[in-house]
């Protein structure tokens, strides 16, 4: 739809019916808005909490490679001496 080309109303009735389209375009606008926003922020906080389990099992899998490590050495060291 071309809304360029839209005319105006001529009498008083008419415009109270285009103003009443208008408004009602406008409001279900405005619920279209907030649905998406609130789809946005739902999905922005799943994928922070995904992230965050994410971050602790690395944490996780840090801390047993890091403890992996440590034995080798000492083992080594023994070995060593």
């Amino acid at each position: 739809m071309n809304f360029e080309k839209i005319e105006l109303a001529k009498d008083y009735d008419g415009l109270r019916v285009q103003f009443n389209a208008l408004k009602a375009i406008a409001i279900s606008q405005q619920a279209k808005l907030e649905h998406y926003q609130k789809t946005i922020h739902r999905f922005s906080f799943e994928r922070v909490v995904q992230l965050e389990a994410e971050l602790e099992s690395e944490k996780e899998m840090n801390a047993l490679l890091t403890k992996e490590l440590e034995t080798k050495e000492l083992e080594d060291e023994s070995n060593i001496n």
